[in-house]
């Protein structure tokens, strides 16, 4: 995605965030104005009419509360960024602490900083709160924090812990923070006249409330109940989408996920035990923030039912999990150089993991240069030279030696082969679906001369592997003319709407492209020549898909079956082929080394999505990185 293109959809997804608030402050005004005219009549039952500028004046009280609250709050927010929302919600900030609950999370979170290659935030900590939660704001990386709750470093394992703040990082990521801040605004002006009722019933440090406080606070919080509702609804609205991306890109950056399936599990435990409640009074707006709102999830949940995110991140639903207290048996040590003197921070030697977070800093960097040279590059042969190199086995030296043939005498050649050996796994399949989105703007003529190049390079050593096919149908299916494509489509009438219904002719295609795609799941060799894994991913799309669980692949496809079976998934209706697309990509995550999909399997899926035109599930996206964001 072009800077410009990013910038236009977050234009998009703040519209629509304030044009609901506008329906909200609608619907708010005219209900007030309903509730008062309603109460008017009870108590002057005689009177004629109204007073003059009854419901203009209503009106108007309304729009000022809310919006200059409104404008108020989002200038605080301009202005104190992240920090202003942890000191709010009474957080203290960690620097350098001597407490090992707290160094253990400075150090998790400069790991999940490196492992997620996103800047490392301010750490706060809110110390009242016996909840575990968490939550990330600011508006960029120069006022990012994160809080954690102390319930959360005094009942969570460092593993724990990892998945619970490589979550927030994956909101991070996906670049959620700036319009959690607009809708932070928005809920504290509909919320203010019910948020300032709920301080004054607040006990204070001690416990005590006062009963005059108590008394005006009821009467502020009846008040602004209805502004309270209209802002929950409105954090209901955000997309909960967000929270599964998030999920799933904390199981990427930890390679791991039970920690945050644990965290889950302990999460659900307290809302079903012991209500699991943050104490501040303002929590409720910054629900939308939280790892999970308080209370249970209803129709006016910002976030998804737990029970559903547990299911999606441990491929099945597991019981709630007990939170005791955690026992740190020994104080880690800060490696980071900035808990020395300038000095000795100088002098003292790397620590291995400073080295290997060194190490990996410079190979991020050199990853950073290499896409910002391949993107720089604008001729279409330079395109068609990286596609190439894109698609072939670095390491085969037939390959090689036919691609540099290719090259000729193009300027440069040789340092656009190495920028694409240095580009990281996970950057190749994105650079070649941007690549080909380049070329297929090129004339028909040089489209099919890049394919029939494609396909001798590919066969340079004799030889066409499952991977080199795969690559090769993805960039024919790419570079086609859409309109072409199409013509050969059957129509889709009488398909049904679950796997479940597939019909005998359409398994007759799913079979054999699944039985294709097996090959992709980690791979341990057994006797009968099959990998426990794949088959077991095999057996596991065929139950989703209504054959029986004993089902046994058949002999992989050749060529010809292959893109007979694959032009026949590509005729199912546009409801099904997602849900193919999901029902393989979740079961690969379910029988993947602790849940986390390999470069080869996440490949071949993406892929995939693309051959039969499906949007890619969370958790696949999850595993590379925005196409705006750096390496």
């Amino acid at each position: 995605m072009q800077f410009r293109q990013h910038q236009r959809e977050a234009h998009i997804r703040t519209a629509r965030l304030l044009g609901l608030f506008a329906l909200l402050l609608a619907g708010l005004s005219i209900t007030v104005n309903l509730l008062l005219a309603l109460l008017y009549k009870l108590l002057m039952p005689f009177s004629v009419g109204f007073p003059g500028l009854f419901f203009e004046t209503n009106t108007g009280l309304i729009l000022l509360f809310v919006l200059g609250g409104c404008l108020v709050e989002s200038q605080r927010l301009r202005d104190g960024g992240g920090p202003r929302v942890a000191h709010w919600l009474g957080g203290r900030e960690v620097r350098n602490p001597d407490d090992a609950t707290e160094r253990r999370l400075l150090n998790v979170v400069d790991e999940m900083a490196l492992a997620s290659g996103q800047p490392v935030p301010r750490v706060y900590v809110l110390p009242r709160e016996d909840a575990i939660n968490a939550f990330v704001a600011g508006w960029g990386p120069e006022d990012l924090v994160l809080c954690v709750t102390r319930g959360a470093l005094e009942r969570l394992t460092r593993a724990e812990l990892q998945g619970l703040v490589a979550h927030e990082f994956g909101h991070i990521k996906e670049d959620d923070l700036p319009l959690s801040m607009r809708v932070l605004s928005l809920v504290w002006g509909l919320s203010l006249v019910h948020g300032y009722g709920q301080t004054l019933m607040a006990p204070d440090d001690k416990g005590h409330v006062g009963p005059l406080a108590w008394l005006v606070g009821l009467v502020f919080s009846i008040t602004g109940w209805l502004g309270w509702m209209a802002g929950r609804m409105l954090q209901a609205a955000v997309s909960r989408q967000r929270e599964f991306l998030a999920d799933a890109s904390a199981i990427q950056f930890t390679r791991a996920r039970d920690g945050l399936g644990n965290v889950l599990r302990k999460l659900w435990h307290d809302q079903q035990i012991l209500a699991g409640r943050m104490r501040h009074p303002a929590a409720g707006m910054v629900s939308y923030l939280l790892l999970h709102e308080p209370g249970a999830a209803t129709c006016l949940s910002s976030h998804p039912r737990l029970s559903e995110r547990i299911r999606r991140v441990c491929g099945t639903v597991l019981p709630p999990l007990p939170a005791p207290l955690v026992h740190i048996d020994t104080v880690e040590p800060r490696h980071s150089a900035d808990s020395l003197p300038p000095a000795l921070a100088a002098a003292a030697p790397l620590s291995p993991q400073a080295q290997a977070q060194q190490a990996r800093q410079e190979q991020q960097a050199a990853a950073r240069e290499a896409l910002s040279r391949l993107h720089g590059r604008v001729g279409p042969t330079e395109h068609r030279l990286i596609t190439l190199a894109l698609m072939m086995n670095i390491h085969n030296e037939s390959e090689r030696a036919l691609w540099q043939r290719m090259a000729g005498t193009v300027h440069d050649a040789q340092r656009i082969l190495d920028d694409v050996v240095m580009l990281p796994a996970n950057r190749r399949v994105p650079e070649f679906e941007r690549q080909t989105a380049l070329i297929a703007r090129e004339p028909i003529e040089q489209r099919r001369a890049l394919v029939e190049s494609a396909r001798d390079l590919l066969r340079a050593d004799g030889r066409v592997s499952p991977r080199e096919r795969l690559w090769w149908l993805a960039l024919r299916h790419r570079v086609s003319e859409r309109q072409n494509r199409q013509a050969y489509m059957r129509p889709t009438t009488g398909q049904g709407q679950e796997l479940h219904h597939l019909g005998p002719s359409e398994l007759s295609c799913v079979v054999p492209l699944t039985t294709y795609l097996a090959r992709f799941i980690p791979v341990e060799e057994s006797a009968e020549g099959w990998a426990a894994p794949s088959l077991a991913w095999f057996k596991g799309v065929m139950g989703r898909c209504g054959k029986p669980v004993d089902t046994q692949p058949g002999p992989p496809p050749d060529a010809d079956a292959l893109v007979h079976a694959l032009a026949g998934v590509q005729e199912l209706s546009w409801m099904l082929r997602p849900l193919l697309l999901k029902a393989w990509v979740e079961e690969a995550v379910n029988h993947s080394a602790h849940g986390v999909l390999s470069d080869q399997t996440a490949d071949a899926l993406r892929l995939a999505a693309g051959l039969i035109d499906a949007p890619l599930p969370p958790m696949l996206e999850a595993h590379y990185p925005k196409p705006d964001a750096k390496a």
